[in-house]
């Protein structure tokens, strides 16, 4: 896959990348995502200072982002467990061969 540059806004300043075709979509999101939380902060809290908002921001999306994480682990740990069941109920159940 070639390379593409984008440019990327956030918080009104503008942040040239250079991604793979298939990584830009989701950069223009992350950056779309980030200002719609920035906003949403700064009207919820009435905090102004960027730092500030981008800190508060970071936190926010961090912890969304290990939830899922943690969610998906979950996931995984059941799922296998269930494979396993089922493997243990298919073997106990096959006739032996002789």
């Amino acid at each position: 896959m070639q390379d593409l540059s984008i440019e990327v806004q956030i918080a009104g300043r503008v942040y040239p990348l250079r991604l793979k075709e298939q990584e830009a979509e989701t950069a223009r999101r992350a950056s779309e995502l980030i200002n719609e939380t920035l906003r949403s902060m700064e009207q919820r809290f009435g905090v102004r200072d960027m730092q500030d908002l981008f800190a508060m921001a970071s936190l926010q999306l961090v912890t969304q982002l290990l939830d899922i994480d943690q969610q998906s682990e979950h996931f995984h740990t059941a799922m296998s467990e269930r494979i396993t069941a089922l493997h243990h109920l298919i073997e106990t159940s096959m006739p032996e061969s002789q």
